[in-house]
């Protein structure tokens, strides 16, 4: 019994207090794996600065790791450059619609709407369509409310800044000790399993190098692929669309659709303020086609480079795997699903490699 529970139960039980410490510090994992991720980016500038020569001195390593940060830093602020005023024009564009002559147009229509309300009891008869929605509306903006958003935003602001300057911390210490993750780990361990938890370290770090690197290049390619098919079709504000939606496949399988509805709503907000109303079905259709036949190429191509090869895993293992993730965690557990699934692999496949579900699951890494 003693040897049962050591080979097969103690392993288990192992494995579900990791998964529950990762899922209850799902924050700072996400830090932790963002500021890794980063200096994994960056070491390669690290250790080229660390080859400049000063006479006869070599770079020294403090200052290798601030350069490179600082470099990070100004790519990710120039790239800032570029969105932000894309995000202050479609402002514009939002306040610009002229909602008088919005309504003028659709008016018939609107009429028809309020018909069809009253008929099946949405609204009373001495209501309209246009009446129920303002009245909607400042319910919707009532103080309670505003004064809830305003405490909620106000956090979440707070949460951002505390998160970025956790991120740039952590970044700078892994440039600066590259080994200091793994030597931190190592300190933990007891000595009879240092050498199982090296591999697992080595093993994870190869499999979540990848695939980072492939969520990063789905994401570019993704970005150029519907920016510039927008640009062909003439679709309004086309880059700003093609980059929300691109960035939108950082989250698994749900991304395109938020993405697509982004850029649905997006587009016609443009077309609505020029006036062009006969055209906003037509942008629509093409902001749809777009965003369809760039996901088939994300679907046929590029994620099965990302989550088959990369993270050795099936497809069907994948979906579940994020479904799970979504269910404990919302979207941050349905962006970290996989790679918290990646090292659970790497863990089983050391401690309790005799178990047969452990070998079909891993029987590909």
């Amino acid at each position: 019994m003693k040897e049962f529970f050591v080979q097969y139960i103690k392993p288990i039980l192992a494995l579900a207090v990791l998964a529950f410490m990762l899922w209850y510090f799902s924050n700072l994992v996400t830090y932790i794996v963002v500021a890794t991720f980063l200096s994994l980016l960056g070491l390669p500038l690290v250790k080229r600065l660390n080859n400049i020569k000063f006479g006869r001195r070599y770079m020294p390593h403090g200052v290798s790791a601030s350069i490179t940060l600082f470099t990070m830093i100004l790519i990710f602020g120039l790239f800032v450059l570029i969105i932000v005023p894309l995000i202050i024009q479609q402002t514009n564009v939002i306040a610009s619609i002229n909602f008088n002559s919005l309504i003028d147009h659709y008016q018939k229509p609107m009429k028809d709407l309020n018909e069809f309300l009253i008929q099946y009891n949405v609204i009373s008869s001495g209501e309209s369509i246009a009446n129920y929605l303002q009245n909607q509306l400042l319910d919707i903006l009532n103080l309670t409310r505003f004064t809830n958003f305003f405490a909620n935003f106000v956090s979440a602001t707070g949460n951002v800044f505390m998160g970025t300057f956790i991120i740039l911390f952590l970044t700078f210490y892994f440039l600066l000790d590259d080994q200091l993750l793994k030597n931190f780990i190592l300190t933990l361990t007891p000595e009879d399993h240092l050498d199982n938890i090296e591999r697992i370290l080595h093993q994870s770090k190869l499999l979540l190098v990848r695939y980072f690197q492939g969520i990063l290049l789905e994401i570019v390619i993704m970005m150029t692929l519907e920016s510039a098919g927008l640009l062909i079709f003439g679709v309004p504000n086309a880059v700003l669309i093609g980059f929300l939606g691109g960035l939108m496949n950082v989250i698994p399988y749900l991304g395109p659709i938020i993405g697509a509805t982004i850029g649905v709503i997006l587009a016609s907000l443009s077309e609505l303020s020029v006036g062009n109303y006969e055209h906003i079905l037509m942008t629509i259709v093409t902001v749809i086609a777009v965003f369809a036949a760039a996901n088939v190429v994300d679907n046929i191509i590029l994620q099965p480079q990302i989550y088959s090869k990369r993270v050795k895993a099936h497809p069907v293992e994948v979906f579940l795997v994020i479904i799970v993730g979504g269910k404990l965690a919302g979207v941050a557990g349905m962006i970290l699903a996989i790679p918290t699934y990646t090292i659970i692999k790497v863990i089983a496949r050391e401690f309790a490699q005799q178990m047969k579900l452990v070998k079909f699951l891993t029987r590909k890494m």
